[in-house]
């Protein structure tokens, strides 16, 4: 007995799979966020931006305790081609700015975002679905 199908179109959904799967991302990366945030360091010293030296005005110079906390976010990128959906369709989660230039340092030196990732990594495969 042979079955055919006709008007069968396998991309018909495809947009579907890819806001679902694009919506569990999120929802992971933003409990990644939050556990990164627990464990990011905070500074005790707060000052102002330069207003003497060869630095003066320059807002890198300025200090703000927490400013690498406030910093964590998720953001969502684009496709290489742009073509294929006009969503974005890649999440990441960042840690520092300009102002926070200095997260790959103390990363290096006390690692916040990697003990984040394994305190919820488990919690993160069971969102997106992953094994």
């Amino acid at each position: 007995m042979t079955v055919r199908i006709t008007d069968w179109n396998p991309n018909k959904f495809d947009e579907t799979f890819e806001n679902v799967a694009l919506d569990r991302l999120i929802e992971g990366a933003e409990v990644l966020k939050n556990a990164v945030k627990s464990k990011t360091p905070v500074g005790t010293t707060s000052r102002p931006i330069y207003r003497k030296g060869p630095y003066a005005g320059q807002p890198w110079t300025a200090r703000d305790a927490g400013q690498l906390k406030k910093s964590v976010r998720v953001v969502r990128k684009k496709t290489k081609s742009g073509k294929a959906l006009s969503r974005k369709r890649n999440v990441r989660v960042y840690a520092g700015t300009s102002l926070a230039y200095y997260a790959s340092i103390v990363e290096h030196e006390s690692a916040f975002m990697r003990p984040g990732l394994t305190s919820v990594l488990g919690q993160v495969k069971s969102i997106i679905g992953a094994k």
